[in-house]
Formats: structure tokens, C-alpha cells, sequence
């Protein structure tokens, strides 16, 4: 790749920062304005980057809060590294916001100056393609929904940036002479790791861009440059899965637990399908379609990308970014909030199919001057097309940015002003709230970690799933005020808290609901961490998913076991009759729960059911994997008031054996179980 002239080169860069820095002024301008002087972040996710940016800065890398320990709820690995110099520089609270802007505008414009390198015309029909490098920044920042995204303050910017040099450096592999082609081909793959390193949907390109620097080796063995490209991303995928599961006891990272529609338990496969396709159609609709122009001029792009793909020259690019783009949007469907927030997940598959569009108007422009006269065309209908939402996109980043400062900003300010000061705040996903507030906070849907409690995966399973876990901290350590949405948390903001402020917001785009509330924390219906029954040598505490795993309990799937609570008085006399919260599953007539007997001594025992009230019910209970040794138990009603429970005599059990109960007749709400000796 020749150097141009430096002329020429100086003005290419400022016809470059034009364009870039004018979208930019046109998105924060406004948005500065409606948020009176805060610096504007139209998602509260951006301030979650914020606080695994903090925590790094302070000594505490891939934790959001320190003292959380490790999370692996942020999205991108990278992002939050690249953010924590800024905060050691001095740009603290939302003026971190301002370094993530000048870092996207200078990312945008490395993305430019790598277009530039790729479009630099070369070889026969040079002449008439030249144009092309010069209108590379339009590519970049014609798409107003995709503006949005590279100045939101979240990390798809950076991964602009990441994108244009992985593609410069499969380039470049494919270009270099023989004897430094394999550093060029280590060099393509651990760029494309980085890709993924800064948003996992990457993989979608990072893997076929493997593949055609393996294509590209010529002379060189095809397996070794295929190793050389892809072993990159293949072990920083494994050590990622490693580190989460020795952190946080599972392989996918939180943010998968809780968002991929394949983790929740209770859907039939036909129902997840059905919202898989839901979350396409409105990909396609609204990402494809009307963010690119319409449906006549959204198939400029692609199909400027597949002259890229038949091109000889740009193929080995063209091909996968085109892979990538269809490829992240399948992947980016199975998250159940994809068609949310702005469409952002979409951000990564839009930039790579306009990338692949200007490879193929400088592909089509080489053909000569009728043909370049038809890239122009072309091109020029393309990124014309999108400029009508322009308007639109620019007022919906300034009422998004408004939202944020005028709820979480507002929330954490008033927090923050509250005396005595809070020791913990229990959130659902607010990054705002504990960044600018200085108070530590738990997640309660998980995506900030919690010293490798499975909140996330909790969260899936109900809110009185994430109650058990609260449960077993310390008291001390229990939040002890809650900045939550009601509608979100029914079964925990209105049974273990007390409302004492709330913050309402008009003309609502972004935040999940208009009204988040401040409430006081009464854990006194919690059990004290480490509560054992007296009597009893074994125990599993429905719902509670560390109980849970440490028995392998499992329950019928589909359309079973969901997770119900209730504070009711217990019954024994012992117990003095003090209300008692537990968390329990629902399982329905003829379905089961299952779960493996721990370390006790071999011999009789009494198996002991926490349930509520309710009418008559049978169970089926058998100890072992044969089913004909099961006991039917007849259920009576039971008052409504107050914990019941079932007692089922068991002429043996041993350590690792399964007991299996079965609902034979109603269905069977099962909240605690325990292994007495009789």
C-alpha cells in the first residue's frame, strides 16, 4: 500500500474530520441543551462502561463496583481499559462522557483513514476509482440510526475503529511478500480478537475473516495461516469462558444468562422461535429497512456489498464482512432486548455492511468511466437515502439523553444527598445511580456481578429467586435502600420496602418506565445467613439456585417449576409463629422436581415439604431411579395463613441418592424441603 502525496494526505484528513465532527456537534449540540449542561448519555448502559471504567482506573480491572469482585455483565472487555486513562486524567462523574466522545471521534476518523487504505485504488483502473477514498467518511457517518450508536458513549465506536484495522491488517496479509505474510496473518488475528474482545456478536466476522486470511495465504501452508488467524479469537473466547466459570460458576458471561431468550427455562423451543423471528423481523424492518431509507433503497447496500463479494480484488473483505453483518443480527436476535434501545444491537452489522458497500463502489468504479458513473450513482442513492431520519435520530439522542439525566442522574443525586448515607443500594441494571453517587450497589438482575452469586441467572427465574440470594448475605451486607421500577420488582419493592421518594420524567423514550422509586429496605422477614432447622441432616432451599445447583436439583421443563414467594408465619411452635419469607417453584400435576442427597449417613429418614395453603393435592415421592418403588401421599387443604408442611417417612436414604417428587393430582407449590432423622 503506497503513501499518497502528503498534500494530499493532509487535506483527505480534513476533508474527513468535516463530516465527523459535524455529526457529532449536530447529536451532542442538541442533546447538551436538553439536559441543562450534563453531559448527554442516551443510555444508562454508558454509565455502566463508566463503572468498570472507574474500577479499573482504581486497581479493580473486570469489576463493575469495587468490592463486587469480578463481573462479567459488561459487553464489551475492552471499552472500560480504553475509558479508565480518561478517569485518571480527570474527567470524572459525567464528564467521563466527554472523554468517550472525543475517543468516538477519534476512533470514527481512524475508521475513515483505514477506508482510505482499503479504497487506495491500485492496478489497472486506478484512475477512474480514485474518487472513492475521498467519500469514504460519508460511508461512515451517512446512517443516522448508526450516529446514534457511535456517539451514544457506549463501545461501538471503538469497535469502528477495531473493524477498520482488522480489515487493513487482512489486507495487508494478503498483500505482503511470502516472508512476512505470517506476522501479518498473527497480526489480522489478534485484531480480529480484539474485535470480539469489544463486542462478542463479532465473532459473526471475526471467524469467516479467519478463513479468507487462510485463503489468502498463497504459497504459504493454508492450515498454519488458518491457525495463525483464528487461534487468537478461539483463546481469548476459552479464557473468558474459563475466567467466568471459575468466577461466577458459569461459562457464559452474565449479560447472555439474563438477556439470550434460549436461558429462560419456562418458554416451549416454539415459543423462544417465535420470539427469535419477532426480534428479526424487527431487525430487519426497522435496522435494514427504515433506518437505510425505505425497502426500495435499502438493497443499495447490500447489494454495492456483493459487487464487493464478486470482486476479485475485494472479495477475501467483502465476503466476510457481509457473513458478519447477517451473522451478528441472527446472533443479536436471540437477545431478548434487541429490539429495544434504539435498535443499538444493531450498530455492529450496519457498520460492516457499509464498509463492504464502499468496497464495492470502488470495485465497481474500477471498471472504467460508464461503470464509475454507475458506483457513483449508486452510492450517492445510498447514503442519501438514510439523511431524511436524520432530524428524527438527532431529537430522539436529545429526549434519550434527557431521560437518563432526569431519572438515574437525578436518583443518584438524590442518594447521594441522603443522610444517614446509605451503605448499599439494590438496583436492576442502573449504571448511573451507583457511578455518581459513590454508594455500593447490588444488581439485582445480575449483569453487575456480586462476589460470584448467580443474580443473573436468578433474575431469569423470578424476583423471589433473587430475594434467596439476598437471603444469604450478611446483614450488614444487605442493601439497605432501593432505587428499583415497581412494575419490575412486584415481590420485593412492595414486600421488603418502604417507599420514601420516587423520581417521574415526561416524554419517556428510554428508561424502562417513567417513574423509578426510592424505597427503604425491612429485611426482618429474611432467615440469618447459615440458618439450619434443628434436626435436620439435610436441606434444599427451593429457588435458592446456590442450594439448587449444590443438590443438581432440576424441575420439568417447559412450562414448570417457576419461581413463586410468599411471607407467611410458620407453623412450628418453636418458631413463635414470626412471618418468614421462601422463595418455591410451581410444579404442575403431572410434572416433577428432583434432587441428590448430600453427604449424610445411610439410613432412615423423614422427608419434610414446605408448602402454602391451598386445596387437596397428591404427590409421588421415590427415593433412587426406579420408578416403582413411589409413594403416593395424599395432601389435604391447607390454611392460607400460614406454612404447612408434609411429612413422608423414608425407609432408607444414602449420600448421592435422587429423591424425585412427583405432582400426581393439583399442582404442587414446593418451597423448602428437608432430610430429618425420625
Amino acid at each position: 500500500m503506497r503513501r499518497p502525496p502528503r498534500t494530499r494526505l493532509l487535506l483527505w484528513h480534513a476533508s474527513a474530520a468535516l463530516p465527523v465532527l459535524g455529526a457529532a456537534a449536530a447529536f451532542y449540540g442538541p442533546a447538551l441543551a436538553r439536559t441543562g449542561g450534563v453531559w448527554p448519555a442516551p443510555l444508562d448502559d454508558v454509565y455502566i462502561h463508566f463503572g468498570f471504567a472507574r474500577a479499573a482506573a482504581l486497581g479493580h480491572p473486570f469489576s463493575w463496583i469495587p468490592g463486587n469482585g469480578y463481573s462479567s455483565g459488561g459487553t464489551s472487555l475492552t471499552y472500560p481499559l480504553v475509558l479508565a486513562p480518561g478517569y485518571l486524567l480527570g474527567f470524572r462523574g459525567p464528564w467521563l462522557g466527554l472523554f468517550a466522545a472525543l475517543l468516538a471521534c477519534a476512533a470514527l476518523l481512524d475508521l475513515c483513514r483505514s477506508l482510505r487504505r482499503l479504497l487506495e485504488p491500485r492496478g489497472p483502473g486506478a484512475a477512474s476509482s480514485r474518487w472513492v477514498a475521498w467519500i469514504a467518511p460519508l460511508f461512515v457517518v451517512a446512517v443516522p440510526l448508526l450516529d446514534w450508536s457511535w456517539f451514544s458513549g457506549m463501545e461501538v465506536a471503538l469497535l469502528g475503529a477495531v473493524l477498520g484495522r482488522a480489515l487493513v491488517a487482512a489486507r495487508r496479509a494478503e498483500l505482503a511478500p511470502p516472508a512476512r505474510r505470517p506476522a501479518e496473518q498473527r497480526r489480522a488475528g489478534l485484531l480480529a480478537a480484539l474485535l470480539v474482545a469489544t463486542r462478542p456478536e463479532a465473532v459473526a466476522l471475526a471467524a469467516p475473516l479467519a478463513v479468507a486470511v487462510a485463503h489468502g495465504a498463497g504459497s504459504l501452508c493454508a492450515a498454519a495461516a488458518l491457525a495463525r488467524a483464528s487461534l487468537p479469537t478461539a483463546l481469548l473466547l476459552g479464557a473468558n469462558a474459563a475466567a467466568n466459570r471459575v468466577f461466577t460458576g458459569e461459562w457464559g458471561a452474565a449479560g447472555a444468562v439474563r438477556k439470550l431468550i434460549l436461558s429462560n427455562p419456562y418458554p416451549a423451543p416454539l415459543e423462544k422461535a417465535v420470539e427469535v423471528i419477532k426480534n428479526l423481523a424487527a431487525l430487519r424492518v426497522q435496522a435494514l429497512e427504515g433506518a437505510l431509507g425505505g425497502p426500495s433503497f435499502a438493497l443499495l447496500l447490500p447489494l454495492l456489498g456483493l459487487v464487493a463479494a464478486l470482486d476479485r480484488r475485494s472479495r477475501r473483505l467483502a465476503v466476510p464482512l457481509l457473513i458478519g453483518a447477517y451473522g451478528s443480527l441472527l446472533l443479536v436476535a436471540l437477545n431478548a432486548t434487541a429490539r429495544y434501545q434504539n435498535l443499538r444491537y444493531a450498530a455492529p452489522a450496519l457498520a460492516m455492511l457499509l464498509v463492504a458497500a464502499a468496497l464495492g463502489t470502488e470495485a465497481l468504479a474500477r471498471r472504467g468511466r460508464l461503470a464509475a458513473g454507475a458506483a457513483a450513482a449508486l452510492a450517492l442513492a445510498a447514503l442519501a437515502a438514510p439523511s431524511a431520519m436524520f432530524a428524527r435520530q438527532i431529537d430522539h439522542f436529545a429526549r434519550a439523553s434527557a431521560n437518563i439525566a432526569g431519572q438515574h442522574v437525578e436518583v443518584a443525586r438524590r442518594l447521594g444527598a441522603r443522610a444517614p448515607r446509605p451503605r448499599r443500594v439494590l438496583l436492576g441494571d442502573a449504571g448511573a445511580i451507583p457511578y455518581l453517587s459513590g454508594i455500593p450497589a447490588i444488581d439485582g438482575l445480575g449483569l453487575g456481578g456480586y462476589r460470584g452469586m448467580p443474580f443473573a441467572r436468578a433474575s431469569v427465574h423470578g424476583v423471589p429467586a433473587v430475594v434467596e440470594l439476598i437471603e444469604r448475605l450478611d446483614a450488614a451486607d444487605r442493601p439497605d435502600v432501593f432505587a428499583l421500577y415497581p412494575s419490575w420488582w412486584g415481590g420485593l419493592a412492595d414486600v421488603f420496602g418502604r417507599r420514601v421518594d420516587a423520581v417521574k420524567i415526561d416524554d419517556n423514550v428510554m428508561c424502562a418506565a417513567d417513574e423509578k422509586v426510592i424505597y427503604e429496605a425491612d429485611w426482618s422477614a429474611l432467615a440469618p445467613p447459615g440458618e439450619r432447622r434443628v434436626g435436620a441432616i439435610d436441606e434444599v432451599d427451593i429457588a435458592d439456585l446456590v442450594d439448587e445447583r449444590a443438590h443438581r436439583y432440576a424441575f420439568s421443563t417447559p412450562r414448570g417449576g417457576w419461581v413463586i414467594g410468599a411471607v407467611l408465619r410458620d407453623g412450628e411452635a418453636d418458631a413463635g409463629g414470626a412471618p418468614r419469607f421462601d422463595a418455591g417453584r410451581l410444579i404442575p400435576e403431572g410434572r416433577e422436581q428432583s434432587f441428590a442427597i448430600g453427604p449424610v449417613a445411610r439410613g432412615p429418614a423423614v422427608l419434610a415439604l414446605r408448602t402454602d395453603g391451598g386445596g387437596p393435592i397428591a404427590l409421588g415421592v421415590a427415593v433412587g431411579r426406579a420408578a416403582e418403588g413411589e409413594v403416593r401421599v395424599e395432601v389435604p387443604e391447607r390454611p392460607a395463613d400460614r406454612w404447612s408442611e408434609i411429612r413422608v417417612p423414608l425407609r432408607e436414604v444414602a449420600p448421592g441418592e435422587l429423591v424425585r417428587i412427583r405432582s400426581l393430582q393439583g399442582t404442587f407449590r414446593s418451597f423448602h424441603v428437608w432430610l430429618l432423622r425420625p
